[in-house]
């Protein structure tokens, strides 16, 4: 929780799910002047959405939020952000897809739409600060305000935080951080919230079905094309590099090889999947574009350009130990002793050397380094 005085009206962002109603909960007990408000961001009916099933900030997902408002006694609103979680979250998705990149959505739809957007609105009808249900914490010293991974390490979220600013930090609160999920859970049972064993939310909430046929349909589809060794060998065809992501095995319908081939790189321009041994996705190095830093030392005038940490490169990741060298807006990430799958597209989240703190991160890029 905050420890702000400043901080008196909160615009807590229920997805109606366990863990922001809890938040709720925590924010009316700490005396806080609470509002619940659900975003609408996706129409699921006409868009092949799924109601039925654990999504997030579904028709019924807001009925879940509505309850538990009602229950912890605080008013609760529901705010059309759709037009802007469509050409922020949803082009941007499709789009990267078709470029043979890998995006993760959650990131945009936190960072842009969750944390900008929705704190716009908030500061409109007088709010002081927006909490949400994330799994991550903030820390405030004399340097400034710091982003910690959630104290339940199985749920951090702080991954999808990285992007935002010292600014946002101070006004945000992450109530269950400090909390394990079956804290969270039992706290809920405890004051009888009808979300308190609802099951967990899926992880790109608005695509039900494949995510390529969600690409096709929203206008992201690319054209058969030939699959192709490092050499440039034709070995097969494919159908349409939307359909594919680095590190696959699955689906590659080639026949005759003599080991297990995968996807290690897509090129899009040339509407090419490039395919070799596993031993071909391990790099030395990759490169991160799109910085964004939010560690009170990486953004001060003596930031170091060179460093060492622990990368993130992936939700559910562990972090792997990196050589971080920063040119020319870009950062130059190299693997000091495990190597990863490292996916064009996804996020590179950039932790302290203890991997708990977030330093900053970005995308990362494509035409990777392969080790021979």
């Amino acid at each position: 929780m905050s420890d702000s005085a400043e901080i008196k009206r909160v615009v807590c962002a229920m997805s109606g799910g366990v863990d922001s109603s809890v938040s709720a909960l925590l924010l009316h007990q700490a005396g806080y002047d609470v509002l619940g408000v659900s975003m609408q961001v996706w129409d699921y009916r006409n868009n092949g959405g799924s109601c039925s099933r654990a999504t997030c900030c579904s028709p019924d997902d807001f009925t879940d939020a509505r309850r538990v408002a009602g229950r912890v006694g605080i008013p609760y609103y529901v705010f059309d952000f759709e037009k802007s979680f469509k050409a922020k979250v949803i082009d941007n998705f499709v789009e990267k897809y078709s470029k043979g990149l890998t995006p993760n959505p959650c990131i945009d739809c936190n960072n842009k739409v969750k944390f900008r957007e929705l704190r716009d609105r908030a500061e409109k009808i007088g709010c002081d600060a927006v909490a949400t249900g994330h799994f991550a914490r903030v820390m405030q010293d004399k340097q400034g305000y710091h982003l910690l991974r959630g104290v339940d390490s199985n749920k951090d979220q702080s991954y999808f935080l990285y992007s935002l600013t010292q600014a946002e930090l101070a006004r945000t609160i992450f109530p269950v951080g400090e909390m394990t999920k079956e804290q969270v859970r039992e706290l809920a049972r405890e004051f009888d919230l009808n979300t308190a064993d609802k099951a967990e939310s899926q992880d790109i909430c608005f695509v039900s079905g494949s995510v390529q046929d969600f690409i096709a349909k929203q206008g992201g589809k690319t054209p058969p094309g030939d699959i192709v060794d490092k050499a440039g060998r034709k070995l097969g065809s494919h159908q349409g590099v939307h359909r594919y992501t680095v590190g696959q095995r699955r689906g590659l319908d080639i026949g005759g090889a003599d080991e297990a081939l995968y996807v290690i790189e897509l090129d899009a321009q040339n509407n090419r999947v490039i395919v070799g041994p596993k031993e071909d996705l391990r790099i030395d190095r990759f490169k991160v574009s799109e910085l964004s830093w939010i560690s009170p030392a990486h953004i001060s005038q003596d930031a170091p350009s060179t460093f060492e940490c622990v990368a993130q490169l992936r939700h559910r990741h562990a972090g792997v130990p990196v050589r971080v060298n920063l040119v020319d807006n870009e950062a130059e990430v190299e693997f000091l002793e495990e190597h990863s799958t490292v996916s064009p597209g996804q996020a590179a989240v950039f932790y302290d050397q203890s991997n708990q703190e977030v330093l900053g991160g970005g995308r990362i890029l494509p035409k990777l380094s392969i080790i021979n």
